[in-house]
């Protein structure tokens, strides 16, 4: 039973998404450190730090507004998974948060670690890593707010 085990967690610890997360949070931590290390020789803008934290916060605005837009017209929780029934708003509604939340992975999962390998070369471009750093930290907390919503919308969310 106990090889049983150590054999669950290890096909758990070498499954493709630890191994994403785990490439993810060391991308993200690197350029958390070298944000830190540069802060001193570079200036920050508040216009600049918010516009690299707007995306995730206006999915998180777009995704808990869906949830308060569904229970108000539907008068509680979706009973099935889909858009039957709905209202069109609230299907356009639906199919622009979770257009924005594709957007969003993809950049996270993609361009974001090119771009951070792009400045980290670039001496001249160093002094964005500190907006990357607020961007990666930004969607970690966006994602973490996003898990936080009632069960039943969740369950229709991510089916």
């Amino acid at each position: 039973m106990c090889h049983a085990a150590a054999t669950h967690v290890m096909q758990r610890f070498y499954s493709p998404i630890v191994l994403v997360a785990s490439i993810a949070s060391i991308l993200v931590l690197t350029a958390i450190v070298v944000a830190w290390r540069t802060r001193s020789t570079s200036r920050r803008s508040r216009g600049g730090t918010l516009l690299a934290a707007s995306p995730a916060l206006v999915m998180v605005v777009l995704f808990y507004s869906l949830a308060l837009h569904m229970h108000h017209t539907l008068g509680g929780w979706p009973s099935a998974i889909g858009e039957a029934g709905f209202p069109p708003w609230l299907i356009t509604h639906s199919h622009i948060a979770a257009w924005l939340l594709e957007i969003l992975v993809l950049l996270a999962m993609f361009a974001w670690p090119l771009v951070l390998l792009l400045c980290l070369m670039v001496r001249r471009w160093r002094g964005f890593v500190y907006y990357l750093a607020v961007y990666a930290v930004s969607c970690l907390v966006c994602f973490g707010l996003l898990s936080l919503a009632p069960a039943p919308f969740l369950n229709w969310w991510w089916d």
